[in-house]
């Protein structure tokens, strides 16, 4: 480049000159830039605008970029941008452009260079030593954008220094960085850390960490989620982790905050990074315990925690006693007793349901049951019942009728209710008011079979009140009844409030509600609702009407429950969460950690998550976090949302804490193969849960998960030695055992897993076990209660179906499950994780026991959908393997399971007592039959005897062979004579022709 002098002037074009009276205009130097702002003679003759003559000068490294020149017919003009400030200057002289813009774009380069340097350097260093998070890739991109239209696109036909070129093709490389180069820019630090720290990943645990664990370990995004599925070593990632970033100089222990789901994990934890990291500096802790410290550092001392808080049986009492001295005020107790009798249970219509077995099976699981205690067929009995006894109304329900109409082929007629001090009949009938019946039910049987009863009363004079669905259906039925019962002098007497309450009581249905009260406290308090808010879940309930009594029942008990906080200067859980959270949201506590984690993730309730949230955004600086988060979950195994835990908060996580660095870790320690892709192939049905590809160090090529098909009553036999399919379990772990097969360390560990803690053997059953088989240790534990612990056998017990069913099929309260995060759409999506949990507690095998007469529709999937487990290495009888063929023909859900009479063996229905379906075996053999194999007959299911009869091609009932002057024939077993409904259909012998 030819040299300039230092300073040189850009004079005025001629109009210039003569509107600014001077020739001179700008004036280069080797600092910078100088112009005259002046009004010009003519205008300072002629106009009436005045303006203070100035000077500016402004030095190179001011302007943010090169002055632009641009052409004007009064001569150039010349612009230039200061801190985003525009100045021009007028009407230059025509040679201007060709005699100085490449001078003033070299001056500017020149001056500029070093900041061009500084910027490619910083960057560069920036990359190598630490990982390239959001927050500041975001705030470098704005830099280099900013840098890079300075530059740009003046610079790519300017002769420029080879420096400042080389520095220039690093930041254009930069400004065009696209979302691959980005991540291979963090897969470079990830690499370059990985090698220089591989010794201490070498060392950390006992055993080397993986190649995912150590990636885990090492990227740093502001927000980073690991999903670590069971048995994958998630705690060696929180250990590694933490004495990563100290190691590598990145953080001191006291900017690492740890938190831990409860107490127990939290002290795991601190004695996992003593014994590994050998310090006692980083300490995990609770929600609860990090509530404490933020408020005792704001409000200079430690809240008072309330007793309850911590002891949860104690806050169950004196939620009870609350509600007890409330039940003593007489409009308090009147809603109670609406509640109970009206609300307690969530309605739904038998117009609703597909079959009749789907209807009683909903009836049986949620146990729906009078005052009385007695089970009933319907809602609108459940409304009859529970009138009729706060009446005091004494009823019998479904008593025999009191004139014998029995026969050989039909049992004695038994009406809805009978009161026996009237003599009075109720009969409620399921109809709507076209006769309607619901879809499952004949119709024309159903209205055929009033009439019958309708006739039967009319013959034998006795008084039958007649009740209708589509009555309960508009809020009507309790007034008839009423109008009914009055009509025909019927005494009312209402029972005292003492004796319904005594009944309430001896069905444990206060305590039941107190119980209920105890847990929305909390719920509701986390919710932290205003009116408008609290209507907002009354009207997205499932049921808003019952949603809305209960509140009414609980809110006099959320008054006095924060009374008494308050009273004794007490906080609770929730006081503690949402105080420290607005200390934290109002810039009261600043938080001093750098790097937090969160351990069970997947377990956090939103509350919750708002204060990681908030504690993560306490360091603000210019808009951006300084915080890094780091959560470590499986929403395969999120099992709590009972206790208010809200799996979307993973599944969704980027949506809630913004944009996301997710790690997975993709080999498993515990379970072998088989037993993976059973649990893996189970949980992934549900679409919603994250893909994860998880691989078993023990790989194995044979099933390894078993199913005991085992019913009740079945006696042993010489292949079963045991009537007890627990104890087939545990002979065959023995034997496993005392052959070796597995490769087991110490005496093998053997968990008994059930749903509920009293499916389980209770602790004197438990040391017999332990005696009885001296070579296992055997433990019991609830599904829940197994999360995060493993055996090396597995039982899993009660897999069935009804109230204490597992999936679960009782409805939770509405107004539980409107305080809840909201419910899943996949069915059973919660139970599915929970059965994905006790699958994988056991490391060699998982024995499934099973009476397929009553089993869980999970067990029906593993068989229906050919899961990849073990069927064959028990002995199951026919009723266990054909009973998808043994389907009860009157609700058609239902499942016929053998029975022992006082008399003979039959099979009944599943749904008994709702469903009252009864038949006989076999006539040769005894056998269960089935009406499936061929249309019109029976077959049945003994292979060894197949003996075929005919079904009734007219009403579908049984036919029986009869004799007759004309011959053998086959008779309909409903046939009843001239009565009504009766079936005479019938079949010559000699003429039908049997299948097969």
């Amino acid at each position: 480049m030819s040299s300039k002098p230092s300073a040189q002037t850009i004079k005025h074009s001629w109009f210039g000159h003569f509107y600014r009276g001077k020739p001179n205009a700008v004036v280069l130097t080797e600092k910078g830039i100088t112009f005259y702002r002046a009004q010009g003679q003519f205008l300072a003759k002629f106009g009436s605008v005045k303006e203070p003559p100035a000077e500016v000068s402004f030095l190179w490294q001011q302007l943010d970029c090169p002055p632009k020149f641009s052409f004007s017919p009064l001569g150039y003009l010349l612009g230039l941008t200061v801190s985003g400030k525009a100045y021009q200057v007028l009407f230059l002289s025509y040679f201007a452009r060709k005699h100085f813009d490449n001078d003033i774009a070299q001056r500017w380069a020149t001056h500029n260079a070093q900041q061009l340097d500084n910027l490619v350097a910083r960057v560069e260093l920036t990359l190598s030593r630490e990982y390239l998070r959001q927050s500041r890739l975001e705030m470098m991109q704005a830099r280099i954008d900013r840098e890079y239209r300075r530059w740009f696109p003046w610079c790519e036909n300017m002769p420029l220094a080879n420096d400042i070129n080389a520095a220039l093709a690093k930041l254009q490389k930069m400004y065009s960085w696209n979302k691959a180069d980005i991540e291979q820019l963090r897969e470079n630090y990830v690499k370059a850390q990985l090698f220089k720290f591989a010794d201490f990943f070498e060392h950390v645990e006992s055993k080397p960490l993986t190649e995912m664990q150590q990636r885990a370990c090492v990227i740093d995004d502001n927000n980073n989620l690991l999903l670590a599925g069971a048995g994958t070593g998630k705690t060696s990632v929180m250990v590694g982790r933490a004495g990563y970033l100290i190691n590598s100089g990145q953080a001191q222990t006291d900017e690492i905050l740890l938190l831990a789901y409860g107490r127990k994990a939290a002290d795991e934890m601190d004695e996992r990074i003593k014994e590994k990291l050998d310090t006692d500096d980083i300490k995990a802790s609770t929600f609860h315990s990090l509530g404490l410290r933020i408020i005792a550092q704001v409000e200079g001392k430690s809240p008072s925690l309330s007793p309850w808080a911590e002891d949860e049986k104690a806050k169950d009492r004196w939620v009870q006693d609350t509600l007890e001295t409330l039940i003593e005020d007489e409009s308090y107790r009147k809603q109670l007793f609406e509640y109970f009798s009206q609300y307690y249970y969530v309605e739904k219509s038998p117009f609703d349901f597909d079959s009749q077995g789907e209807y009683f099976q909903y009836l049986n699981d949620n146990d729906i049951r009078t005052l009385k205690g007695e089970r009933v067929k319907s809602f609108g009995e459940l409304y009859i019942a529970n009138w009729l006894f706060s009446n005091g109304i004494e009823y019998q329900y479904e008593a025999k009728y009191e004139h014998d109409v029995s026969c050989v082929d039909f049992r004695q007629y038994q009406p809805d209710f009978f009161l026996s001090d009237y003599g009075v009949y109720i009969e409620y009938y399921g109809i709507d008011e076209d006769d309607s019946t619901a879809p499952y039910i004949d119709n024309q049987q159903y209205l055929e079979s009033m009439e019958w009863k309708r006739q039967l009363h009319k013959e034998h004079e006795t008084v039958c009140l007649e009740l209708f669905y589509y009555q309960h259906k508009k809020g009507q039925l309790t007034h008839q009844l009423e109008h009914a019962i009055q009509a025909l002098d019927i005494k009312v007497s209402p029972l005292p409030d003492e004796a319904i309450l005594a009944t309430l009581n001896e069905l444990g249905r206060v305590t039941e509600l107190a119980k209920l009260f105890s847990k929305l406290i909390g719920l509701y308090k986390s919710a932290c609702l205003d009116s408008k808010g609290l209507e907002t879940v009354f009207s997205n309930a499932a049921d808003a009407k019952q949603t809305r009594k209960a509140f009414e029942l609980l809110e006099p008990i959320l008054s006095r429950y924060q009374e008494q906080l308050s009273a004794s200067g007490d906080i609770d859980f929730e006081d503690m969460i949402g105080k420290a959270l607005r200390y934290i949201q109002q810039g009261q506590f600043l938080s001093p950690w750098r790097y937090i984690m969160v351990d069970e993730f997947q377990d956090i309730s939103e509350p919750r998550a708002r204060l990681v949230k908030a504690l993560r955004d306490s360091c603000l600086s210019g808009g951006k976090p300084k915080a890094s988060l780091f959560c470590v979950g499986d929403d395969w195994q999120a099992i709590y949302r009972f206790s208010g835990a809200d799996v979307s908060l993973t599944t969704l996580f980027t949506e809630y804490f913004g944009p996301t660095a997710k790690t997975y870790l993709d080999k498993t320690f515990r379970f072998n193969s088989s037993i993976g892709d059973v649990a893996t192939k189970f949980v992934t049905k549900n679409p919603v849960q994250l893909n994860k590809d998880i691989r078993s160090v023990s790989q194995v090529d044979y099933p390894t998960v078993s199913l005991i098909r085992r019913g009740e009553q079945e006696p042993a036999s010489k292949d079963e030695p045991s009537s007890n399919s627990l104890e087939q379990a545990l002979n065959a772990i023995s034997k496993r055992v005392e052959k070796v097969e597995d490769d087991i360390k110490g005496q093998p560990v053997v968990y008994l897993l059930a749903r509920f803690w009293f499916q389980l053997p209770d602790n004197v059953k438990l040391k017999q076990l332990n005696r009885q088989y001296p070579k296992l240790t055997i433990e019991c534990q609830s599904f829940h209660a197994s999360k995060g612990k493993e055996a090396d056998y597995v039982v899993i017990m009660g897999m069935q179906t009804g109230k204490h069913g597992f999936p679960s099929m009782k409805v939770t309260p509405p107004i539980l499950d409107a305080f809840l995060p909201k419910t899943e759409a996949f069915e059973f999506a919660e139970e599915r994780r929970l059965f994905y949990v006790a699958l994988t507690r056991a490391k060699h095998r998982v024995y499934v026991v099973a009476d397929m007469t009553d089993a869980s529709p999970f067990v029906i999937e593993l068989l229906k959908d050919n899961y990849a487990i073990e069927q064959d290495e028990f002995n199951t009888s026919l009723v266990q393997k054909i009973f998808e063929d043994i389907s009860c023909v009157r609700c058609t859900t239902g499942t016929l399971k053998p029975r022992v009479g006082s008399f003979k063996s039959f099979f009944s229905c599943s749904h008994f007592p709702l469903c009252d379906h009864k038949e006989e075996g076999c006539e040769l053999c005894g056998s269960p039959m089935t009406r499936k194999r061929f249309t019109g007959f029976k077959v049945c299911l003994n292979d060894s005897c197949s003996h075929t009869a005919p079904v009734c091609s007219v009403c579908g009932g049984d036919m029986t062979l009869r004799q007759s002057a004309r011959g053998d024939f086959w008779g309909c077993k409903n046939y009843r004579g001239k009565s009504i409904p009766s079936c005479s259909n019938t079949f010559n012998k000699a003429k039908l022709r049997l299948p097969g």
